[in-house]
């Protein structure tokens, strides 16, 4: 990763997530998120985020990633769908 470059780390997260080729094609058996799971996963290790892994069957795991905000009253979700139809 070059250090003049503010986008590297984004780019490099980006370019791992498209090699793990999680292409879910309808049927249970598809899909492979658990690769791109493991990925964030530890690329988010020691952020300070509270991480759950959801995993209903082999394979198809999500990752959930929690940070606390200082107003209980406002609340933000956002969210990200690993890409799964790009090959």
């Amino acid at each position: 990763m070059r250090e003049d470059d503010p986008t590297a780390e984004a780019t490099e997260l980006l370019q791992d997530l498209i090699r793990n080729e999680c292409v879910n094609d309808g049927t249970v058996e598809s899909g492979g998120e658990s690769r791109s799971v493991d990925l964030l996963n530890g690329y988010l290790a020691g952020s300070g985020l509270d991480v759950e892994r959801y995993e209903p069957q082999p394979g198809r795991a999500s990752l959930v990633a929690r940070i606390e905000g200082s107003d209980p009253r406002r609340r933000r979700c956002c969210s990200w769908v690993t890409p799964t139809s790009c090959r």
